[in-house]
């Protein structure tokens, strides 16, 4: 963040934090080269984005609500990456919706197993590998890998395996295997991501692209956030409407103040206004800070 001598105004870019390692469970530590194309990602993006001018008030507004009602930063829950498989990728943007993580690490760690067993590398599963495993059966999988779980609660409602392996078809019709392919797709904003895209939103109950951010940010790429949680929350801190991109810049410039990158504030804002959304807390107060743990809901 730079601040001009004559407008008294903060500038900053949108998109300059950073993905975090996983710490969390099963989760995989990004590459030097995933880390390296998200970089290039990030710089083209900056770029696209017009500057952003923020004043220090607001800023420290922000700063306060978030210090109000976060937990500490060391105990902020981690988002899992796997930098290398598609495939888990795909099934925890799934599973993780309207369930405990825990649930999530499970079902990938039963992947796993289920992925040794047979002589493979789930970690370096793409979406024809996870496709191939429902050879045996939806139901079958559920049993062996998964569970009844599904995407809502009515009993009409499609079954999350049933979305997962929609979701690995819906890859491989638009020409993406693998996490290399999903990266530099949308580096490059090809025609073929955004066929992805719209498949993956066209699935049931995917419309409102919550896990469709939770699949691009499971594979190391980052992005604004598609839902309005962190407008919603940089709204309520300044009280008055707030542009997702000027949220983005907030949360970035806030950031250093707590010691850690705008990405892992952003994360930890996206999993407290989830949390809100679910009925856990009330509105932004001290009396709801945000309980820590390993089973905390993921993020869009």
């Amino acid at each position: 963040m730079t601040t001009s001598n004559t407008t008294g105004t903060s500038t900053a870019q949108t998109g300059t934090g950073q993905t975090g390692t996983a710490q969390t469970g099963t989760a995989q530590t990004g590459t030097e080269q995933t880390r390296a194309e998200q970089t290039r990602a990030e710089q083209t993006r900056a770029e696209q984005t017009n500057t952003v001018h923020i004043n220090t008030a607001q800023v420290d507004r922000f700063l306060r609500s978030a210090q109000q009602v976060l937990p500490p930063p060391d105990r902020w829950p981690q988002v899992n990456t796997y930098p290398n498989s598609l495939a888990e990728c795909i099934i925890d943007a799934i599973w993780s919706e309207r369930v405990r993580y825990t649930n999530v690490i499970e079902i990938v760690d039963r992947y796993r197993a289920f992925r040794q067993a047979q002589g493979a590398d789930a970690d370096r599963d793409g979406a024809r590998a996870l496709v191939d495993t429902f050879g045996l059966g939806v139901a079958a999988w559920m049993e062996q890998i998964g569970n009844h779980q599904r995407v809502y609660s009515r009993d009409q409602a499609p079954y999350k395996a049933e979305l997962v392996l929609a979701a690995g078809q819906a890859a491989l019709a638009a020409g993406v295997d693998s996490t290399a392919d999903l990266r530099a797709g949308y580096d490059a904003d090809t025609p073929v991501f955004r066929d992805l895209r719209q498949r993956w939103l066209d699935l049931p109950s995917e419309g409102s692209g919550i896990s469709w951010g939770r699949l691009l940010l499971s594979a190391g790429i980052e992005t604004v956030p598609l839902d309005s949680w962190l407008a919603d929350f940089a709204s309520a801190a300044l009280g008055a409407p707030v542009a997702t991109a000027e949220a983005m810049v907030l949360a970035d410039s806030a950031a250093p103040a707590m010691g850690v990158t705008g990405f892992r504030l952003r994360n930890a804002i996206w999993i407290y206004q989830h949390r809100l959304a679910r009925g856990a807390h009330r509105r932004p107060h001290e009396s709801d800070r945000v309980a820590p743990g390993p089973d905390a809901p993921p993020t869009l």
